[in-house]
């Protein structure tokens, strides 16, 4: 695994390394050899979901991955690591730097919060199409922040927001989002406990998008909103 390893892509998921796990993986990934070349030095797609990291385990590995500038980071999955907003900041502040194409952050309890932070950096991050933020607690006032700041983010073809309970407020700031933005084309609202109303506003908003890039929906069926609204 030293300046010469070829692997691109590690996966470590469902270890509960912890943040120890975590301190001694980044000590292995700072690790530099005698010409000062890093370890894996082509990696680029890192999987660490569900290894129970929290906020400082996932503060210790962005850190490591921040440091690792001569190669991008193009997938970082960090799934069910009891990562709330603290966790968030640090990712998003130390990955901007990479060509980011995916990102999971899915299962973890960043909140309205972590979401907001997450949607003031996605205009930094130009190359990312997936990002998937299911189940973590997020409110009306994250997604709405979210797709505000989605508008401005052509980049992204696929959402993930399974889980979180979503309001008629969220919905209608959705319902905009989803008229404009050009590239969406694969949404995630399954578990959403979403109204006929809510339904409805986001139907109209993916109906009304000149473009119409919207492939796949999973959460509710699109038929009955659509005679609701006599589309």
């Amino acid at each position: 695994l030293g300046p010469s390893c070829p692997l691109q892509e590690l996966r470590l998921q469902s270890n509960r390394m912890g943040p120890k796990g975590a301190t001694r993986l980044v000590e292995f990934l700072e690790t530099k050899s005698d010409n000062r070349q890093p370890v894996l030095p082509k990696l680029h797609r890192l999987d660490m979901s569900y290894n129970e990291l929290g906020d400082q385990g996932t503060s210790k590995l962005t850190r490591a991955i921040s440091k690792r500038a001569k190669v991008n980071m193009t997938e970082v999955s960090l799934s069910g690591n009891y990562m709330g907003s603290k966790g968030i900041e640090s990712i998003m502040n130390k990955l901007l730097q990479h060509k980011l194409i995916t990102l999971n952050l899915d299962n973890n309890s960043i909140g309205d919060q972590g979401c907001q932070l997450v949607a003031a950096s996605l205009p930094s991050i130009g190359t990312l199409t997936r990002l998937n933020l299911a189940f973590n607690d997020i409110g009306c006032r994250g997604v709405a922040t979210l797709m505000r700041s989605l508008v401005g983010c052509e980049s992204i073809t696929s959402l993930g927001l399974s889980g979180n309970v979503m309001r008629i407020s969220g919905a209608i700031a959705m319902g905009f989002t989803l008229a404009q933005h050009p590239r969406l084309s694969v949404l995630e609202l399954d578990n959403c406990c979403l109204s006929q109303v809510a339904q409805c506003h986001i139907v109209a908003g993916i109906i009304s998008n000149r473009w119409v890039p919207m492939k796949v929906m999973y959460g509710f069926r699109a038929g009955p909103p659509m005679v609701a609204i006599g589309a």
